[in-house]
């Protein structure tokens, strides 16, 4: 029995509180809370509920229990799910929970629930309709106004003309129609396109942007480019921040990140409009294509300067023809390009953009820029009068592909990102350089006292020509050029201008430079040498060909021939040495890219394993010194150029937080460059914070991420989406089913466990004999579309000492167990599908989806974009890609709704927050202290409603508990992957203070998490006005029916079984002919109906040829006569005369 409390009829809520603070001190196991005056509900088993004074509380009893669908998958309790879905959930067909249950238990699942939490229930904020559809609906138009109208109004515009001449003064200039200009402070314009020009070799912040809205053109130059200020530190103010606007751009947010009004805690009312984002969600192209579409490009180039230089005619028409280029391209050429402004416009618009003058930005001073300050303002003008053109073309095509006003209204959030940084964050950078070249400097300094010791041998052939590493180094180039004395008995002199003469070529190429620094690290080709590194004893060997081998005698070489190592049969010329070896067999050191791949690096951390195990070895201790500083460094070496240039503003340059309490705690801004829609899936790209790691112990500058710290006063709070695109593939299969967990990755997703090794991860990593952690790559791989190739790959860099038979036989028993097994049949399915497996189920509507003429996401009905249309591209061809696409796009629907969401509940109870980042699956908010319970709360009721419209979208109207709220929400004062990591790394020894982490039911005990319905919202936020008109969610075409056929389809995608599928095919023959449709009867004698005998008629014919050519012949040289008609012969050689009727 479980007991509630209605807290809002306390008598004593003082009372009440203290009380609940007295049992959470003393950490009882109840689920009791008690709002004053609030319907505030939860619920907790009997026995853990103490024993209520009645006279100081007034309480409702009530008994309600946990509710489960027809497997047994706990659901949301029945006062949440009569909130959210309003009315009660009708259950699926016997037929379907008969195979579901069929289809568990062949997979050992059935009965193995592991949910047992009580039941979760509370007071939820009011939807906005009758649907979660029409809430969502309505959020989004909220959340999209005045933005929405702006843009369809912007992309209507026409542009004023250009300025002929510009001025040349620092600050804003507004140019209006008569020609006449003023100095404004900022354009302050509803609707602007935007463009700056950065001397990115110089410093971060712009010297000259251009604008344009509907009206008037403006510009602005930077004092500092006009030699008025020492300092290059100006941005540019946009006007009012608290006015709405847009601002369009190519790429807008490398421009946001100079724009002002932008460095402020408060989130302006700007909205950012990307035009490379908005042509990528239309006609973007995934990576495999982007290799052939830059072929097409290059041959299209080509045929234009040929064309352009030519003088005969034939030969330029030839080439410019359109058939040439058809015949040449795939379909889907001709609907993408490439994402610069470039590209975008010559595809949109088909103008050419001569981007030389941009160069000039990279190469000249000030004074070079200022020398041709009018040709670059005129370059810059232009770029925003093309972005402007592209936008009204792509704007609304984005529109149309993406018709819901949540994939919209996202995009602002999504744009006006922001990271917080204090001072140490210029700590951080310098100490990360200083230990990278600390450990890099140690390990140099060995490399160059080998080096050193390698060339005191240059004189003794004998001895370098018998060493295994070193004889594979170029000796050649010692001679010293010798020139004739100055005078005539003088004896012969170096030459002069020789580089290190006497020095063998290999050391020579150590130093590009002459003088200058040697160019000598562990990644260098001749470090493995000198370190005198082996694999398995054997010494490495360089081909040019296979990158890093190493040379087995013959009579050794079956042991790695059994291994499955690549062998080395086809050398180049430049590996005559090796080639010529008939005493030795070379085999290629492995990589973990499969056999395929060459080792260029056998110093790269990839290798650390085999070094710890003794397969890769060297006659020195300090090699494995070295690797482990590679690995070490790999993270600083590849990021340290991004993270040195990020830009940050801090309160002296403008930025505006709160107040410092001493100059280290100063409060800067960084703006991530967001790319809000950078893939055809739809994903934000960024290339740092999007891609930073979390802190590891061995690595440097790997605390990136926890350098990003919340000004005083504030936090972040935020959340990772427990498995959100496992799920989302799940839930396809679960539809078909018309219930959660009806097949079994879905139950795997709810209801699996680590600990009883039901969960996805625990069985691959069962079957293929890896660590859980590993198995996940493998899941992800395989959800996303990757296949056997990928598997055997994968597994090989898990277990390098399988063979090549064994590796393919384990992923094969992976992919039979998961997948399933293809199979033909058509009576059945028109394709293809998969059966016998865990996913089948997932994979076979995920192919549905992605044939589709024009696939659409399930919840918010986004499409895929044209270049991967099936219309566009081969049979079968890009599946991966599509694929990929549905899950994805689906996790960045996910994404936007939540965004909207919470953009919602921030305005309706006035929480101090705003989104601070988003990386996927993971959201963090910046909030005001005092509002972070409440933040986190409104977290959990964003998560709630948008899992419950995947559901609803889905055709179930339901939803499991499991996943309903966020397994916990994160309350930090930095920015990192679990609250409770200490982010030390070699280059931060200081472990940072962890920060709180609360789950569902521990929110509901805490008093200021609760959303009270009677807080005011400051903007009033009133959506009942706005027009809803139902839609026909993209699923419903695609939901199996309990028609005979239907099931004999899911049955046949549950077995395994060959002699079982020939018995479902047995069956669907005989419902096929039993409603095949009646033959008409054939009469015994077979007459044919009167209508269908042919029957002749005459045909008429002119007088003169019916009395033949001898009367033709009496008129020859007579005198032309008229005899009344016209005669007229037609195409086909009848003859049709004046008003003729046939």
């Amino acid at each position: 029995m479980l007991l509630s409390i209605r807290a809002g009829r306390a008598s004593r809520p003082g009372a009440a509180i203290g009380r609940l603070v007295t049992r959470r001190a003393h950490r009882l196991p109840d689920r009791v809370i008690l709002w004053p005056a609030t319907r505030w509900q939860t619920y907790a088993t009997k026995t853990a509920v103490p024993e209520i004074d009645s006279s100081s509380t007034t309480a409702d009893s009530l008994s309600p229990e946990a509710r489960y669908n027809q497997i047994g998958v706990q659901q949301l309790s029945s006062h949440v799910h009569s909130q959210v879905f309003r009315d009660d959930p009708s259950p699926p067909p016997q037929e379907l929970i008969d195979l579901s249950i069929d289809h568990l238990r062949r997979h050992d699942l059935y009965g193995k629930n592991t949910d047992t939490t009580p039941p979760i229930s509370f007071d939820l904020p009011k939807l906005q309709g009758d649907t979660l559809d029409e809430h969502f609906y309505r959020l989004g138009i909220d959340a999209s106004e005045p933005y929405l109208t702006f843009a369809r109004m912007f992309a209507k515009a026409s542009m004023p003309q250009r300025p002929r001449k510009w001025q040349h003064r620092s600050g804003w200039t507004k140019y209006n129609e008569d020609g006449t200009t003023e100095v404004v402070d900022a354009p302050n314009e509803e609707m602007l396109c935007f463009d700056t020009e950065v001397m990115w070799k110089e410093s971060s912040f712009a010297v000259m942007a251009c604008a344009v809205s509907p009206t008037h053109w403006y510009s602005w130059l930077s004092p500092w480019l006009l030699g008025e200020s020492e300092t290059d530190r100006h941005l540019i103010p946009l006007g009012d921040p608290n006015k709405p606007r847009i601002v369009v751009g190519h790429n807008i947010g490398y421009d946001r990140a100079r724009i002002a009004e932008e460095y402020d805690i408060a989130q302006s009312k700007n909205n950012f409009l990307d035009t490379m984002s908005l042509h990528v969600a239309v006609n973007g192209m995934c990576s495999r294509q982007r290799p052939t579409w830059m072929k097409h490009r290059k041959s299209r180039e080509l045929r234009e300067k040929i064309a352009g230089e030519t003088n005969d005619a034939e030969l330029a028409a030839l080439l410019g023809s359109k058939e040439l280029t058809d015949e040449e391209e795939d379909l889907w050429v001709g609907r993408s390009s490439i994402n610069s402004l470039r590209d975008v416009a010559k595809f949109h618009l088909g103008v050419t953009i001569d981007k030389a003058q941009r160069d000039q930005f990279g190469e000249s001073d000030r004074e070079g820029i200022l020398e041709k300050l009018e040709d670059l303002l005129h370059y810059c003008a232009a770029d925003v009068d093309i972005t402007h053109r592209v936008y009204q073309k792509v704007f609304p095509n984005f529109i149309e592909t993406c018709p819901h006003p949540v994939s919209f209204a996202a995009l602002r959030h999504l744009s006006s990102v922001i990271l917080p940084v204090d001072r140490s964050w210029e700590s951080y950078v310098a100490n990360a350089e200083a230990t990278y070249h600390r450990l890099s400097d140690a390990v140099q300094e060995r490399l160059i006292a080998l080096k050193d010791k390698a060339l005191e041998i240059k004189d003794n052939p004998e001895q370098w020509s018998s060493d295994p590493w070193l004889r594979q180094l170029d000796w050649s180039g010692q001679e010293i050029r010798m020139v004739k004395g100055k005078k005539k008995d003088d004896p012969p002199r170096p030459a002069l201008r020789q580089k290190m003469a006497g020095s063998p070529k290999w050391y020579k190429d150590l130093y590009p430079k002459v003088p200058g620094p040697i160019n000598l690290t562990v990644r260098t080709r001749i470090a493995p040498l000198l370190l005198r590194l082996a694999w398995d004893g054997h010494p490495l060997v360089w081909s040019d060909k296979y990158g890093w081998t190493f040379r087995v005698p013959l009579q050794e070489s079956h042991k790695y021939t059994e291994q499955q190592m690549q062998e080395c049969t086809a050398f180049e010329e430049k590996d005559i040495a090796l080639r010529d070896d008939r005493q030795g067999v070379y085999f290629k050191v492995p990589h973990k890219d499969g056999p395929m791949a060459r080792c260029a690096n056998p110093m790269a951390k990839s290798y650390l394993p085999y070094f710890e195990k003794g397969i890769l070895s060297s006659e020195f201790e300090y090699a494995k010194e070295a690797l482990e500083m590679n690995a070490s460094c790999s993270y600083w070496i590849s990021a340290r150029n991004r993270i040195m240039s990020q830009m940050v503003v801090y309160a002296g340059d403008g930025a505006k937080g709160p107040a410092a309490s001493d100059p280290e705690s100063e409060t800067g801004y960084i703006l991530p460059q967001v790319i809000p829609m950078g893939t055809v899936t739809r994903r934000a790209v960024e290339n740092t914070w999007l891609t930073a790691s979390n802190a590891k112990k061995n690595r440097v500058g790997s605390e990136l991420k926890s350098m990003i710290k919340a000004p005083p006063g504030y936090s972040f709070v935020g959340a990772d989406v427990d498995s959100e695109e496992l799920w989302i593939a799940s839930l396809v299969g679960d539809a078909q089913f018309k219930m959660h967990g009806g097949n079994a990755v879905g139950f795997m997703t709810l209801e699996g466990t680590k600990a009883a090794g039901t969960d996805l991860h625990s069985r691959t990593a069962a079957i293929l004999d890896i660590t859980r952690n590993d198995a996940k790559v493998f899941n992800y791989g395989r959800i996303y579309g990757a296949g056997l190739k990928f598997a055997s790959t994968l597994l090989r860099q898990f277990n390098p000492s399988l063979s090549e038979s064994e590796t393919l036989k384990v992923a094969g028993n992976l992919y039979k167990a998961t997948k399933g097994l293809k199979t033909n049949r058509k009576a059945l399915h028109p394709g293809p599908f998969w059966r016998g497996g865990t996913e089948s189920f997932v994979f076979n509507k995920l192919e549905e989806f992605a044939e589709q003429e024009r696939p659409r996401t399930p919840v918010l009905g986004a499409g895929i974009t044209e270049a991967l249309m099936s219309k566009y591209v081969s049979k079968g061809g890009f599946m991966t890609s599509r694929i990929n696409w549905a899950i994805q796009s689906s996790g960045v629907d996910y994404l936007h709704l939540l965004i909207i969401s919470m953009d919602y509940l921030i305005r309706r109870y006035n929480i101090q927050a705003r989104l601070a980042i988003t990386v996927h699956d993971e959201i963090r908010y910046l909030v005001k202290n005092e509002d972070k319970y409440r933040a986190a709360m409104a977290l959990q009721v964003s998560n709630l409603w948008t899992r419950a419209m995947f559901s609803q979208q889905m055709g179930i109207n339901d939803l499991p508990q499991s996943c309903a709220y966020f397994s916990a929400v994160d309350i930090d004062h930095v920015l990192r992957k679990e609250v409770n990591m200490d982010c030390i790394t070699p280059s931060h020894k200081n472990a940072i203070p962890h920060g709180e982490s609360l789950d569902i039911q521990s929110l509901l005990l805490e008093p200021s998490a609760h959303l009270d319905p009677n807080i005011v919202p400051t903007s009033p936020v009133d959506l009942s006005n706005i027009p809803y008109i139902p839609r026909i969610p993209v699923m419903q075409a695609m939901q199996p029916s309990t028609s005979a056929s239907s099931l004999n389809y899911l049955k046949a995608q549950i077995t395994a079984d060959d002699a079982e599928l020939k018995e479902i095919l047995k069956e669907q023959r005989k419902i096929d002919e039993e409603n095949a449709p009646l033959k008409p009867k054939v009469s015994k004698n077979k007459i044919l109906p009167y209508q269908a005998y042919a029957h002749l008629m005459e045909e008429p014919i002119m007088v003169s040829d019916a009395l033949g050519k001898g009367f033709q012949k009496t008129f020859e040289g007579a005198k032309a006569r008229n005899w009344g008609w016209d005669k007229n012969v037609n195409a086909n050689g009848g003859a049709a005369g004046k008003g003729a009727r046939w």
